[in-house]
C-alpha cells in the first residue's frame, strides 16, 4: 500500500468538495498577485507552445486548470487524476466553458495506462511534492515513457533549494521532536530532479521559478509584499535556481532507451 498516495488522495477529495475557486483547490492558497498571475501563464503558454495538432497529457489535472487554459490550442488532451472529486469539478469545468476535445480519466500517475510515445506533450503541474521518492520517480518515468520522441515534458515542482525549503524543512524537524504531526509532502532538490530526469531518458532544455524571497513562517501580508518586490528586482536566471515553484520544460530525448509500457496486472 502506497501510504502517500491513500493519504493524498483521502485529502484531496475532501478538499474537492469545499465551496470557493476552482483555482483554490488547485493551488490550496486564495493568495492572488496579478503580475504574478499574469507571469506564471505567460511562463506556462511558452513552455507548452501548444499547436493545434498536439495531443496532450494533463498528469494530475485537479479542476482542470490547464485544460481551461489551452483546451482550444490543442488537438485533444487528457486529463489524468487520482481523486474521484477533482475529476468531478474539472468534467463540470469542461461542460461549463464547452470544451470538447477532453477526456478525463480516473488514474495514478506513476502508472498510466497510455502506449507508449502516445502524448507529444505532457504536463505536470503541482503534483510531484505529493509522492514520496520512488513515487516521484515512478510518475516521471510514465511521463517520459508516454511522451513521444522529442516530446515535451513541463513540470511544475517544489524547489527545496530554496528559502522556503529550507525553512519548511526546519519547521517540519522542529514539528516532529515536539511529536507534532506532519503531512507527508515532499519538497526536493532541484538537481535532484535534474539527476532523475536525465537518467530516465529526458533532458532540462529551460527553467524558470517565482516566490524566491518567501519563507516560513510569514504572514500572507508580508508573502505578497516580497513577491511584488520579487516581480520588480528579479530578471536574470541565476536566481531563478532558488524559487520555490520551479518550472522544468523537458525535452525527452530519442537517444536514451526508455521504459516500455510496464504489467500494471
Amino acid at each position: 500500500m502506497k501510504t502517500t498516495t491513500r493519504f493524498w488522495k483521502d485529502w484531496w477529495n475532501e478538499f474537492a468538495k469545499r465551496p470557493g475557486a476552482d483555482r483554490e483547490a488547485d493551488r490550496g492558497t486564495s493568495l492572488r498577485i496579478t503580475e504574478l498571475d499574469r507571469r506564471s501563464e505567460q511562463q506556462f503558454f511558452e513552455a507548452v507552445d501548444p499547436k493545434s495538432t498536439d495531443f496532450v497529457l494533463d498528469a494530475g489535472c485537479g479542476t482542470g486548470a490547464n485544460i481551461s487554459k489551452i483546451g482550444d490550442k490543442v488537438a485533444e488532451i487528457v486529463g489524468v487524476d487520482l481523486s474521484e472529486e477533482m475529476i468531478k469539478r474539472a468534467e463540470q469545468r469542461i461542460a461549463t466553458e464547452s470544451i470538447k476535445n477532453v477526456r478525463l480519466v480516473l488514474g495514478d500517475v506513476t502508472q498510466l495506462e497510455f502506449p507508449s510515445g502516445a502524448f507529444d506533450k505532457v504536463i505536470c503541474t503541482s503534483v510531484l511534492q505529493y509522492l514520496n521518492d520512488d513515487e516521484c520517480e515512478a510518475a516521471l518515468r510514465e511521463m517520459v515513457r508516454v511522451c513521444k520522441d522529442g516530446g515535451t515534458i513541463v513540470i511544475h515542482a517544489k524547489n527545496r533549494t530554496s528559502l522556503y525549503g529550507v525553512s519548511r524543512t526546519v519547521v517540519q524537524f522542529v514539528g516532529r521532536l515536539f511529536r507534532r504531526r506532519t503531512t507527508p509532502d515532499y519538497y526536493r532538490r532541484r538537481v535532484w530532479y535534474e539527476r532523475t530526469i536525465n537518467r530516465l531518458g529526458g533532458r532540462i532544455v529551460d527553467y524558470d521559478s517565482f516566490w524566491i524571497f518567501a519563507f516560513l513562517p510569514l504572514p500572507g501580508s508580508v508573502v505578497r509584499r516580497l513577491l511584488e518586490l520579487e516581480m520588480l528586482l528579479v530578471k536574470g536566471k541565476w536566481l531563478k535556481k532558488f524559487g520555490l515553484n520551479y518550472k522544468m520544460t523537458v525535452r525527452v530525448d530519442s537517444k536514451t532507451p526508455r521504459a516500455t509500457k510496464p504489467d500494471f496486472s
